[in-house]
């Protein structure tokens, strides 16, 4: 009866449990976990508009892809990558606050102007930084080949062989996206015209920039610069550094999170007992290489990289080679030496005296041409030769623009590398013609022009890089294992990494859009994790080539960045200005009437700079200094100035001379220089302005 009464005193809680293992059957978790998916997938959002990781990838894919295919490259390093990244994230928003005020403004780009653009007789300026597009013999834009471009990707994709068909299609996906930029460049100096049309320089305003330009002036000076005084001198408090900080907070205004970590980052380079074991191996080709008749065999079995069949000049090798070179002969061998982190052994194979460059024209045929027709078209055209007529002329009938089919000058290593045959071309004598086959398609290639012979030679290289270790890498990484393991906490860290000797970089602010840690190439991961890791964690990065060991410090987030943040910086500038007081009224005190007499003082030279005026931005020798613009353009001629506070020190000026040019002022000449130096300012400037206004949020970080 007991345990009867138990069961029926649970019941309700096993109905319970059936229920909601029911529930859990039939209810839609999926569906669930793919909403919340959805509503975390956010890459970036713009006034509410959200930017989805797949929209933002495909994006950064098709300017990935574009740049292969203006490079030629099959693939881009990690540095060209993060920059691509960065450039397609600040294009989008820019696209999206254009659009929506281009809608409000009634701003539009129509497809009338993009064809204008195109086909009428001002392209778009983006036009001529497109290679596809230069001339290749000037390497400048030339509107034919625009033209050829887009009568090719206009045709039908099945009229063209199918192993062309991609590359047709590969070619129209760059021209939409040439297409899109070409559309955004034109709405934002649209944009950008009417918004500096809002500001309408007054004629005061234009007469007043006019005078500014007219005044030149040659100038003398003396300085002492505030690095002079020692900062331990000067004291500054923190309520003097909390009150500018008040005064300045607008400019700490935080538009996204930041980080504070502290790193170290050891190299992973191969071990005494990783070049030991190379070093043995290279001793052992070396034996061989001075006995073998196949060096060239040598070379492809043993070295990094193959044997190349060209000769080399003497003069434009590295000093120890050439000297082994020049005091060696033909069979001398090279004992191994260590380069970096590799070992060189090599052996002389010939010595010559041979061209070291030759001017080429080429006459390529048309490819997929059956073997039979090329020696029939080949033997044609060297019959229309030999009667007299050019082959420069011939080239350019065949393909026009090819400015008689001129390579230019190349040497053997250029050659090889395009797939010809160096031994045979540099072989032939100047105005012979050699039919080549290269890269599977016939060829006509006149050797125009050859330079003067010089010492060559020939060399079978053996290079053998010294590759690290597993042993050598697991004894890295359980160092570091053991380091994390020790003192993986926020408060051992900076002490117990200098005491290993580790060059440690602590509290270091970081910036959620930073490609990497200083100039550590592939250390985004390191940035990714430290903003989305928690507050004192540790953490041990495996790279390639280095590891990476971090803390999360502290996570900065708010409106404004903290003074505490800042207040190195706020201090310098306090220190600054109580170093120009001190000074100036050191220098007051002593009633000093001359240049000289300053200069006497200070124990300084005098300087000079001439034509200053207003306007100028950058004096020679001093830099930016805006209130030498200002005693350049008001100061009293002749007469030696009170002391100055500037940026970087303070200075006493005396004008020499001043000059005016004899110009006549025109109201509107001068209010359109006025209103087109401030353009590209107001754009950016106001764009800022709508980033901040409408809200973007810049969430990439989670993701990568």
């Amino acid at each position: 009866m007991a345990a009867l009464q138990k069961i029926r005193n649970q019941s309700t809680l096993l109905v319970v449990i059936i229920a909601l293992g029911l529930f859990a059957f039939i209810f839609p978790w999926g569906e669930v976990s793919t909403f919340v998916n959805k509503l975390r997938d956010k890459a970036f959002v713009v006034d509410g508009e959200v930017v989805t990781t797949k929209s933002y990838s495909d994006r950064i894919s098709e300017f990935e892809n574009f740049q292969k295919m203006m490079t030629g490259q099959s693939s881009l390093d990690e540095a060209t990558t993060s920059q691509i990244r960065e450039s397609v994230y600040q294009q989008m928003v820019k696209e999206m606050l254009l659009d929506e005020e281009a809608e409000k403004l009634g701003l539009a780009v129509t497809s009338e102007e993009l064809n204008d653009m195109v086909y009428g007789p001002v392209v778009a300026p983006i036009l001529y930084q497109i290679p596809f597009f230069a001339n290749p013999q000037t390497g400048q834009f030339d509107k034919t080949y625009l033209m050829q471009f887009l009568s090719e990707i206009n045709q039908d994709p099945n009229s063209y062989p199918e192993n062309q068909r991609g590359e047709i299609m590969a070619r129209r996906q760059v021209w939409a996206f040439i297409q899109n930029m070409m559309k955004y460049q034109r709405l934002e100096e649209k944009y950008a015209s009417l918004v500096a049309g809002t500001f309408v320089p007054s004629q005061t305003e234009a007469k007043a920039t006019f005078e500014d330009g007219k005044k030149v002036a040659d100038i003398a000076y003396v300085s002492q610069k505030y690095s002079s005084i020692a900062d331990s001198t000067i004291q500054v408090s923190d309520k003097e550094i909390k009150d500018l900080y008040d005064q300045r907070k607008n400019n700490f205004k935080l538009d996204t999170d930041l980080r504070k970590i502290s790193y170290f980052i050891k190299e992973v380079v191969p071990s005494d007992e990783d070049y030991a074991v190379v070093e043995k191996e290279i001793n052992d080709v070396y034996e061989k290489l001075k006995t073998t008749e196949n060096a060239a065999g040598l070379v492809n079995e043993y070295s990094a990289s193959q044997y190349v069949d060209v000769s080399y000049r003497v003069s434009s090798l590295p000093l120890d080679m050439r000297a082994f070179v020049e005091s060696s002969s033909v069979g001398a061998v090279q004992a191994p030496v260590r380069e970096d982190q590799s070992f060189l052994t090599y052996k002389v194979l010939d010595k010559i005296n041979i061209a070291d460059s030759v001017q080429l024209q080429m006459i390529p045929l048309p490819q997929g041409m059956d073997e039979k027709s090329a020696a029939f078209m080949t033997d044609s055209l060297l019959s229309v030769i030999k009667g007299g007529k050019e082959f420069g002329a011939i080239a350019d009938e065949l393909y026009p623009g090819s400015n008689g089919g001129s390579l230019g000058w190349v040497n053997e290593i250029s050659l090889v590398r395009a797939g010809m045959s160096a031994k045979e071309i540099f072989g032939a004598t100047k105005g012979e013609i050699l039919n080549l086959t290269v890269n599977g398609a016939r060829q006509l290639i006149k050797i125009a022009d050859k330079t003067a012979p010089v010492a060559k030679v020939k060399l079978a290289i053996v290079e053998m890089p010294v590759i690290i270790s597993d042993k050598t890498q697991n004894s890295i990484d359980n160092e570091l294992n053991q380091f994390v393991a020790e003192n993986g906490n926020l408060e051992n860290f900076d002490k117990a990494a200098l005491d290993k000797g580790y060059p440690v970089m602590t509290n270091v602010t970081v910036h959620p859009s930073e490609f990497s840690l200083g100039q550590a190439v592939g250390t985004r991961t390191v940035i990714h994790w430290a903003f989305n890791g928690k507050e004192g964690e540790v953490k041990k990065f495996d790279l390639s080539d280095k590891r990476v060991v971090a803390v999360i410090r502290k996570e900065i987030k708010g409106d404004y960045i903290p003074v505490s943040e800042v207040s190195s910086s706020l201090k310098a500038e306090i220190l600054a200005n109580k170093k120009a007081e001190k000074i100036i009224t050191d220098l007051k005190a002593k009633n000093l009437t001359s240049l000289d007499a300053y200069a006497q003082n200070l124990d300084v030279k005098i300087d000079t700079a001439n034509f200053v005026t207003f306007q100028t931005n950058n004096i020679t020798g001093v830099g930016y200094e805006p209130v030498m613009n200002v005693y350049s353009k008001a100061g009293e001629l002749n007469k030696v100035s009170s002391p100055l506070k500037g940026r970087t020190g303070v200075y006493v000026v005396e004008v020499k001379s001043r000059t005016e040019e004899a110009k006549e002022f025109d109201f509107a000449t001068s209010k359109q220089a006025i209103r087109q130096n401030n353009m590209y300012q107001l754009m950016s400037q106001s764009l800022s302005v709508l980033r901040d206004k409408v809200g973007v949020e810049d969430n990439r970080v989670k993701f990568w």
